[in-house]
């Protein structure tokens, strides 16, 4: 599966353990350009991510994708760049919603039509007939589903509106159903990110 899905990345973020150098987690990362309605944008697409279990809550992949994203940026100053996020996991899902401002689906505002058709076309393009347009999901149930007792979506976490949201929107996270996502990346947010993230670093020591 990692190699299938390594095919067309272009990037591989790879955790190491300090101590040992052993490998204890990656992400998969692919940036590419594409044009609607005559609208230059670049899409940076995350693919798989996977983290040996103790080595969860540690901020180090969160820092690397920060670093991806501002060269990202860096390197297309004046063309829009977009985070195309797919996501099973509500964890996931919350990297955007508390994170960059301008994102999509969202509790609060119907997603715009131009954002509306870039997800389906990306959607489209990737995942083709497995993408439903209707439902903005990627309901294939092979690929891999979230463990049962990884990040489940309890009632108290219910109350939180975008939590609430992505339940609603993919009501089958559990079976490996995909939410398709949009963030617009600028390096505003990116430096949030990373004064919010390196905060959080501080106050666990």
């Amino acid at each position: 599966k990692f190699l299938t899905d390594l095919k067309d990345k272009s990037d591989v973020i790879l955790l190491r353990d300090l101590a040992s150098s052993d490998v204890v987690g990656f992400s998969t990362l692919t940036t590419y350009h594409r044009n609607h309605q005559g609208r230059d944008f670049v899409v940076i697409f995350s693919g798989d991510t996977v983290i040996e279990k103790a080595y969860w809550g540690q901020t180090k992949l969160h820092s690397q994708f920060v670093r991806y994203l501002i060269a990202c940026k860096l390197a297309n100053p004046f063309t829009p760049v977009y985070w195309f996020l797919i996501s099973k996991g509500y964890k996931t899902y919350l990297l955007l919603s508390r994170n960059f401002p301008e994102y999509w689906p969202r509790h609060d505002l119907d997603t715009p039509a131009w954002q509306q058709e870039v997800i389906a076309s990306l959607a489209s393009e990737r995942f083709g007939d497995d993408f439903d347009s209707e439902k903005g999901i990627v309901a294939y149930e092979s690929h891999g589903a979230v463990c049962e007792n990884v990040a489940p979506i309890g009632e108290e976490m219910l109350k939180k509106n975008d939590i609430r949201f992505f339940a609603g929107r993919n009501p089958n996270h559990t079976l490996g159903h995909e939410l398709c996502c949009l963030g617009r990346v600028d390096l505003g947010i990116v430096m949030a990110m990373a004064k919010k993230w390196v905060r959080n670093l501080r106050r666990r020591g």
